[in-house]
């Protein structure tokens, strides 16, 4: 009896340890766009303060306009990934094979496209899932109806009614 209470302990324990690792990885990913563009206005900041003051060397200048170059190359590949998926979803294609990164990328695209819609989601849900987002474009934002999303998804209508709770759960 206390083999089994010491498994179950164990089992909850790295249950609650991956939940956090997850969310702790879907935070980082989310703020990767943002600190991409906090970097490109960080960069032109310094190298207008540096050749105002004269203390600009061109070589400094240089890297930073590669580190520029190199942030605004980040964003646009996300962006374009995400553009891409987000066509997919208008084009009512199946994605479930989508990878994690897709959906991230989906997801910046999708708080560009659409800033205060996800405003709204992001003040009315706490900690929603990369899946779970999805799922509210698919159903909120294009309209699609349960049958349409399942397919999408490739899962059951049950699925949906799990997933849809869930998210009712996560409100504020």
């Amino acid at each position: 009896m206390m083999e089994m209470m010491c498994v179950i302990v164990i089992a909850v324990v790295l249950l609650v340890i991956g939940i956090w690792w997850h969310r702790r990885r879907i935070h980082k990913m989310g703020f990767q766009l943002n600190e991409n563009a906090r970097q490109i206005t960080e960069s032109q900041t310094e190298i207008e303060r540096l050749q105002q003051s004269g203390e600009a060397s061109e070589q400094t200048i240089a890297e930073l306009n590669r580190q520029i170059e190199s942030s605004r190359e980040r964003i646009s590949n996300k962006l374009l990934i995400g553009t891409r998926a987000f066509v997919k979803l208008q084009e009512k294609e199946c994605i479930s094979n989508m990878s994690v990164d897709e959906r991230h990328c989906l997801l910046d695209y999708f708080a560009q496209l659409r800033p205060k819609r996800w405003q709204v989601w992001e003040r009315t849900y706490t900690s929603l899932t990369p899946a779970q987002y999805v799922f509210l474009i698919l159903q909120d934002d294009l309209h699609y109806d349960d049958d349409t999303i399942a397919q999408m998804l490739d899962v059951k209508p049950a699925s949906l009614r799990t997933l849809r709770s869930r998210i009712k759960g996560r409100e504020r």
